[in-house]
């Protein structure tokens, strides 16, 4: 390396950032394309946008220069979708989903049938497709999960927090406590409370506690720790029977959700989703003119149609092509978006053959 090139690259090494690669969110677009899933999950942003005709230039390889803005939005709205969907599943550990069992004997059912490891990959799986083709079904899955989390990790948490010190302050183990606050008869719970607010102290130091007032501060202080961990088990309990409510009903009314259990059902092995036409999938197929031509020359001589007059002939013409469209469309019909976009090119072959067809 030259005197210039080191005294240049010691000159860029001090400006942060200028000369290195931009900072990027997500995959790129072509690691997009080349998985199946994500391309599926692409193509359904694609289809929801409207930009079937961005998507045939890219099946085609035509992409126009307005295009790459349009692409990249549309990238960004995928790795947007892609994260939302992430944040909520790595929510739904098997710990959550079995609490949430026990708060909704619906959806304990689910669990029950298939377990919550089956369950939650079939219900994380349709979870990023929701997520993109119906957002305020996915936000009544994704609101209160988020909100039981935070709840948990929040002031739920922090009551727990709160009591363990006051525990510690005092010299009372937890399981003492615990013990205690889980007596049924009211009087005996009271009685048992007052012996832990005195600690365990010398007699002269209990006695001090007591003229001080510290003993009632103490057993005050352990009385509404009681009632506020009482409260948030009822509340966290709560939120966990709205949750199992939410993908119950999400679960036993959509068919996707339904088709997703059955697999993990009988499979040990299921399938996160049913396969899906990628964009891998159409960009090696194409439409074979060869076979088109050597086709119809064939429908010609079994229909004698350099025989026939202009308008029979027009007839046959149209039939050979219908037949060649439904072909195709019966082909990719309801295999996804790229599939559809598949169709769209080899329509687009077919109309410019006709006028050939001679």
């Amino acid at each position: 390396m030259g005197i210039i090139d080191s005294f240049r690259k010691m000159k860029e090494k001090g400006k942060e950032g200028e000369h290195s690669t931009p900072p990027r969110r997500g995959v790129t677009l072509a690691e997009i394309l080349q998985d199946k899933s994500n391309s599926h999950l692409f193509g359904r942003i694609l289809e929801r946008d409207g930009q079937q005709d961005l998507a045939l230039r890219l099946k085609e390889g035509k992409v126009e220069g307005d295009d790459i803005g349009l692409l990249e939005e549309e990238r960004l709205k995928f790795v947007e979708k892609i994260e939302e969907s992430e944040r909520i599943e790595k929510l739904l550990t098997e710990e959550n989903v079995i609490a949430i069992a026990r708060n909704h004997p619906d959806f304990a059912k689910i669990i029950n049938l298939l377990g919550p490891k089956k369950a939650i990959k079939a219900i994380q799986g349709q979870l990023k497709e929701i997520c993109i083709t119906d957002e305020d079904r996915f936000k009544a899955i994704s609101e209160p999960i988020e909100e039981y989390d935070s709840y948990k990790n929040g002031e739920y948490k922090k009551v727990g927090e709160d009591a363990e010190k006051k525990c510690t302050a005092m010299g009372v183990s937890q399981q003492e406590y615990l013990d205690a606050l889980t007596i049924g008869d009211p009087a005996e719970k009271e009685k048992a409370l007052w012996k832990l607010a005195k600690g365990k102290h010398t007699k002269f130091r209990t006695a001090l506690n007591y003229l001080t007032g510290k003993t009632t501060e103490n057993f005050k202080g352990l009385q509404d720790s009681g009632v506020l961990l009482e409260r948030s088990i009822v509340e966290l309990d709560k939120y966990k029977e709205d949750i199992g409510n939410t993908l119950f009903l999400s679960i036993s009314g959509n068919d996707d959700m339904l088709n997703a259990l059955s697999r993990e059902l009988v499979s040990e092995n299921a399938p996160a989703a049913e396969s899906k036409t990628g964009f891998a999938d159409i960009k090696k197929e194409t439409f074979n003119e060869k076979e088109f031509d050597e086709e119809w020359e064939a429908e010609k001589i079994d229909k004698d149609y350099d025989s026939l007059g202009e308008p029979e002939q027009e007839l046959i013409k149209s039939s050979f092509v219908e037949r060649a469209r439904s072909h195709y469309e019966k082909k990719n019909k309801g295999k996804g978006f790229w599939a559809s976009v598949l169709s769209a090119f080899i329509e687009k072959k077919i109309s410019n053959k006709i006028e050939t067809l001679h």
